[in-house]
């Protein structure tokens, strides 16, 4: 699944879910899509950045000296 930022000919951006390109193109030249905003069929794909991973998850000692048990690390290392 893919998901896409969405304008409609008003200049609403919206996001929607797709299973690839190709249905998304194909949905749009059918107008199978309309804004949420405004109800307009004419969509189309706005720019959206992609997601970068930056790097990897900084792990947190757990207090019983363990391995980390979860991606945040120990929850029980957490203070409130």
């Amino acid at each position: 699944m893919i998901v896409y930022d969405l304008r409609c000919a008003n200049g609403h951006v919206f996001e929607e879910w797709f299973e690839n390109l190709e249905a998304f193109q194909v949905g749009a030249a059918e107008g199978s899509y309309s804004c949420p905003s405004c109800g307009n069929a004419s969509i189309s794909k706005a720019l959206s950045a992609p997601r970068i991973n930056a790097g990897s998850v900084k792990s947190v000692e757990a207090p019983c000296g363990r391995a980390p048990c979860a991606q945040d690390g120990c929850p029980m290392a957490k203070t409130g």
